[in-house]
């Protein structure tokens, strides 16, 4: 197998290696109710609009400040505390990382989650306190994490392909779309899908059921990154594994190759922005992998302006990002670098002149009285004023200010200095002392009136569940509304005890005569028929015989109807048929309207008419089976409509019977044994019941004043007493020691306010003159401060002009040059800046395809959290000339999917802990056997990457046999690398003028008597390609001596990645230490034993211990103590000539050890 073959088989076991591990590094969350936070939208007030049509980056919905301060109007209390409460929520969910979650899922096996998630930011403004939720990211489809295995699902490709495409986005209408379609593709049985945004909860909602329910039922959730999405970027990147392996991959899957990796491991707030303006300036295209959106938000904020512009943090904003490039026009290099040169040699001159300037030796001649000391003679009135250089033309506060000033600090007192340490509570913002009485009093009048009518049965309710009382009162709501439309309100000892519906509704209480009952309940159904028969009789009169067996006629008016219907005829004599000789009867003795009934429709009003009068003799059959009579003298028309409404009656005491059943049935279940077998016993436990929910309004009431106090707030440190004071009146039910507290609070906020103020006047003093401020705070109640704040003015005026005159007697100071070289050192730093990105977007322009349409081939530098890469980012190899990992933050093996998208990685922040055992099954696949000792499930990702393989690679050529040299010859050095990586095709050269040198500069290696096979060496004298840097935690050999140079080491130039921050200028005591060339290398010391740090010049920083660069810091500033801390890295940079570049780290790593030698010095009892 050739090395490309075997090259390409190690990446592919190493890629399915990662897709594995990522899958097993966290089983997928598949209940909703697992995650840290879930808010779902449904419960928004109703003040709250959700404009479900936003788009990405827009705002999803909006909440204004909510005061403190409760409304007025106890009805709008519900709705205020709703929106305190939301408010509060996303106060605290602001910079987390929480996604819009859509599409409910609930099926069995256990599966409670949301389809769709759509990445959301919630923002608070800082000037009003509104926060804003914004839509923030791409939707992206859950199937596959949640249903993974299922045997009734199918991926459905084209519905996450239409997903990535844009469909089913936050809120839109097209969300319902891609779910009905997802039902139809992915499940293969039927689904119960909903628009309804209220989840489904509990067994019933579908967790028990075998047929899937989807509700839209959107929610913000805040849940761990998941790794799902990075193991289908490894299936991926597999799948466009034999188009080639990027050279990233290929270092790292190969094992006669190193991967390009640098590692710093101090970082510093400047570190990562230092690194990304370098590689700007550069022309490279740069990945920054970050902890989540606040930080990648921070860094791009840390960026120049310039550069920020070149950068992405939000992919919602890269479309923008990417218009403003191609619209923006490259500014004048030339100009700008001639305008660098200039800066910078005018900072040169004024710090040489500030290194030759030397003290004056009596500038104010040698007389026995100081200058000041005569100028003051000339004004004793006014000589209390102390004189300073440069004092502005007026003083800093006016003479009535002064005033003030002066009678503030002579009442200052230690309470009220530690007033402006307190929150400002503002007293008017806080529920007021009538609103909080009336709630008290309101819990008091609620808790009286429940414990006068309060029974046992009563007590025995109260102690039940909540939900029961609940249930209870809606059946007594059911059945007394029954009662009082039966007229039957008030107590059973006033009602009728003839009155059917009090007769039923007994009965039905005691449960006597169930079937009576419900046999004259089906006749509801006859007594409404003979209503309408009758009904359709009216007009017609009908005459019977008195003692007519009305069945029979009705029986031969039936038969007699349906023989003349058929076609026969009415005969007479032996003619007649039978069926008219037993109707003879019928025609003989009645007579409807005086005629006898002939005719069918005659016979079907006579029949009508006997089966209305049969209807009314069985009605009062069963309602005298009942213990009901009703008068049988009565017309028929009559006799119905009162058993008409008899029915009615009994049809309403019927409709309330199944809420009594259900009551029985609750109070039986939850064991309170209550007789309800008679009216009385149920008015009484009516009684109790309402007894019980009074208390439940005492309750109500209690919660809302917890509820209030609850929206004040805890009180924490640094709040002011009398808050604390308050919130216990409130827990106390005392109105008058709350009214007491919002006076104190009152008069607390005065105080600060006069301390606030006092402060404010002082410091305004203490800018513009300090020494008088200084006075002042000695002097303070003194009684002259009444005289002297009277001529404030026309002593200032004295002031200024004594000081100007004494600067006239004395040599100039160095402060001047020290401002001047600090303004010369700001103008370079802005214009360094400037060039930066002006080569940086003049790179870009150059080398942007002409064809480029996505905004990931515009933006040259992407700011991202480093699990949401994979959704942001297409896998295009080597799309980036370098990704820089701003910290590990619990990451593991599975993040090297970014040595596909860069050959070259730097790695900031230093190495984390193991981290925790898989939660899913170990990787399957098999490593190459180099990667076993680096790559495990339990790797973090820089020890992945700076480990040394297990297995050595071999060289393509056997080394020669190599002979220790003689002391005075030095070694050879050894050859460099074969074949090193070309950098990205289309990358630009780097530009002139713009330090530090390119990243991947060779770096100096120091020579080795035996150099290895596979160690970088120097990069060859003939131009080529650049060799990419050496891994700085590499083992490194030591380094012979090198011989000095000739004209002694330049300086570095300045760094172009570090604006806005302006070294001070040394004092004229300042000397550049340099070692003497001829100066012999002092032995190698023993690293056990302690002994001073030596430097050696030329070495790489990463040959130096911290703790030597914290000794040799310490040396330098023991020697020069008025060095300042940009200064010191200055002086101690030239000392060690470090090679070029290596600029950045070395600034990096000489800040730190200052910043240790400092903390050592504030701190002298550290050891």
């Amino acid at each position: 197998m050739d090395e490309s073959a075997r090259e390409s088989e190690h990446a592919a076991r190493l890629l399915r290696y990662l897709r594995e591990l990522a899958r097993a590094r966290r089983r997928p969350s598949r209940d909703v109710s697992g995650h840290e936070h879930v808010h779902w939208l449904c419960e928004l007030p109703g003040d709250v609009y959700v404009e479900t049509d936003a788009g990405p980056g827009d705002v999803l919905f909006s909440m204004p400040f909510i005061p403190l301060t409760p409304p007025a109007v106890l009805d709008e209390f519900d709705a205020w505390l709703a929106l305190r409460n939301w408010y509060r929520t996303l106060r605290e969910l602001a910079g987390q990382e929480a996604v819009l979650g859509t599409g409910l899922l609930a099926w069995r096996p256990t599966v409670h989650d949301h389809l769709l998630s759509t990445p959301v930011r919630i923002v608070v403004d800082e000037r009003t306190e509104r926060i804003d939720v914004v839509l923030a990211g791409h939707t992206t489809l859950r199937d596959r994490e949640l249903l993974s295995g299922h045997p009734g699902y199918r991926p459905a490709d084209w519905v996450s392909d239409a997903v990535q495409a844009g469909q089913g986005f936050g809120l839109n209408s097209s969300v319902g779309d891609v779910l009905r379609k997802w039902c139809s593709v992915a499940l293969s049985g039927p689904t119960d899908y909903r628009e309804d945004w209220t989840p489904d909860v509990g067994t019933d909602a579908g967790g028990s059921s075998s047929v899937p329910r989807i509700r839209l039922a959107p929610a913000l959730v805040v849940r761990p990154p998941g790794r799902t999405a990075v193991a289908d970027y490894h299936a991926r990147l597999i799948e466009l594994l034999p188009r080639g392996v990027p050279d990233g991959l290929a270092r790292l899957a190969s094992p006669a190759k190193r991967p390009h990796v640098m590692h710093v491991p101090e970082r510093a707030p400047e570190t990562v922005p230092d690194l990304v303006t370098g590689l700007l300036g550069r022309g490279h295209r740069v990945l920054v992998a970050t902890s989540g959106a606040a930080a990648s938000a921070a860094l791009r904020a840390a960026l120049p302006p310039g550069l920020a512009d070149l950068a992405v943090a939000d992919p919602t904003a890269a479309g923008r990002a990417a218009d403003g490039i191609r619209a923006r026009a490259v500014p004048d290099l030339d100009a700008l670098a001639a305008e660098e040169k200039a800066a910078a040699r005018r900072a040169a001159e004024l710090r040489d002149r500030l290194r030759a300037a030397a003290p004056a030796d009596d500038p104010g001649g040698s007389g026995t009285h100081r200058p000041d000391e005569n100028l003051r003679a000339e004004a004793p009135d006014l000589a209390w004023m102390p004189l300073r250089p440069d004092m502005p033309p007026g003083p800093p506060i006016s003479r009535s200010e002064a005033a003030e000033l002066v009678v503030l600090l002579a009442e200052e007192t230690p309470e009220r200095k530690a007033r402006t340490a307190q929150r400002d509570v503002d007293p008017g913002a806080l529920p007021s002392a009538a609103y909080v009485r009336t709630l008290i009093e309101a819990e008091s009048v609620a808790a009286e009136r429940a414990e006068r009518s309060k029974t046992d049965l009563s007590r025995r309710l109260r102690d039940t569940d909540v939900t029961l009382l609940a249930r209870l009162d809606a059946n007594a709501s059911v059945v007394g509304a029954a009662l009082r439309d039966l007229g039957l309100d008030g107590h059973p000892g006033g009602w009728n005890p003839a009155d059917l519906a009090v007769r039923a509704f007994g009965d039905a209480l005691a449960g006597r005569h169930p079937l009576i009952w419900a046999r004259v309940a089906e006749m509801t159904t006859r007594a409404q028929w003979a209503e309408r028969a009758l009904g359709d009789l009216y007009g017609h009169r009908i005459d019977l015989p008195a003692d007519a067996d009305l069945r029979g006629l009705a029986a031969a008016a039936h038969d007699l109807r349906a023989y003349l219907a058929g076609g026969g005829a009415l005969k007479r004599g032996p003619l007649r048929s039978t069926v008219q000789r037993q109707a003879e009867p019928l025609l003989t003795t009645v007579r409807v309207d005086g005629a006898a009934p002939t005719t069918p429709e005659l016979l079907d009003l006579v029949h009508t008419d006997l089966m209305a009068r049969i209807t009314c003799r069985e009605l009062q059959y069963v309602w005298e089976a009942a213990g009901i009579s009703f008068p049988a003298d009565l017309p028929p028309a009559e006799r119905v409509a009162r058993f008409v409404r008899a029915h009615a009656r009994l049809a309403r005491v019927r409709d309330a019977m199944p809420a009594v059943d259900e009551t029985k049935a609750l109070l039986e279940r939850s064991g309170v044994a209550v007789p309800l077998a008679h009216p009385l016993q149920w008015h009484g436990y009516v009684a109790a019941l309402r007894n019980a929910l009074e208390g439940l309004g005492v309750n109500r009431a209690a919660a809302d004043l917890d509820a209030l106090r609850d929206s004040i707030g805890p009180v924490e440190k640094g709040d002011p007493p009398e808050l604390r004071a308050a919130l216990t009146a409130v827990g106390a039910r005392d109105a008058a020691a709350y009214g007491r507290a919002l006076g104190a609070l009152a008069e607390a906020r005065h105080e600060r306010s006069l301390q606030l103020r006092c402060e404010e006047l002082l410091a305004r003093v203490r800018a513009g003159h300090p020494d008088l401020a200084n006075l002042m705070i000695a002097t303070d109640g003194d009684e002259a401060w009444q005289d002297r704040t009277r001529r404030w003015d026309e002593a200032w005026a004295w002031a200024r002009d004594a000081s100007r005159r004494l600067a006239e007697r004395t040599v100039p100071p160095e402060e001047q040059l020290r401002t001047a070289l600090a303004e010369a050192e700001d103008h370079l730093q802005g214009v360094r800046a400037a060039l930066t990105a002006a080569h940086a977007l003049a790179a870009l322009r150059k080398n942007l395809p002409a064809d480029a349409a996505s905004p990931s081939e515009v933006v040259p530098a992407w700011i991202l959290p480093l699990w949401r890469i994979p959704e942001a980012l297409p896998p295009a190899p080597g799309s980036f000339d370098v990704a820089i990992v701003d910290g590990e933050h619990e990451a593991g093996a599975e993040a090297l999917f970014l040595l596909w998208l860069a050959p070259r990685i730097i790695l900031v922040g230093p190495p984390g802990p193991e981290l925790p055992p898989l939660e899913g099954p170990p990787p399957s696949t098999l490593l190459p056997p180099h990667l076993h000792a680096a790559i495990t499930p339990t790797s973090p990702l820089f020890t992945a990457l700076t480990t040394e393989p297990s297995t050595p690679p071999e060289p393509s050529t056997p080394p020669e046999p190599a002979t220790p040299p003689e002391p005075a010859t030095p070694p050879e050095p050894p050859a460099a690398p074969k074949a090193p990586a070309p950098p990205a095709q289309g990358r630009p050269s780097p530009p002139p003028n713009v330090p530090p040198r390119r990243l991947d500069a060779a770096p100096r290696v120091p020579r080795a008597p035996h150099p290895e096979p596979a160690a970088p060496g120097p990069p060859p004298p003939s131009p080529g390609p650049p060799v990419p840097p050496r891994r700085l935690d590499a083992p490194r050999g030591a380094a012979p001596p090198e011989p000095p140079p000739a004209s002694g080491p330049a300086p570095p130039p300045r760094r172009l990645d570090a604006p806005g921050r302006r070294p001070r200028v040394p004092d004229t005591r300042e000397r550049e230490p340099a070692p003497e060339p001829s100066a012999p290398e002092p032995p190698a010391r023993d690293e056990s034993a302690p002994g001073p740090a030596q430097v050696k010049r030329g070495r790489s920083i990463a040959s130096y211990k911290r703790p030597e660069l914290v000794e040799i810091v310490g040396r330098i500033a023991r020697r020069e103590p008025d060095l300042s801390d940009d200064q010191l890295v200055e002086l101690v940079t030239r000392l060690l000539g470090c090679p070029a570049d290596e600029a950045l780290l070395v600034g990096a790593r000489l800040r730190y050890a200052v910043g240790v030698y400092r903390d050592q010095q504030s701190t002298p009892d550290q050891p």
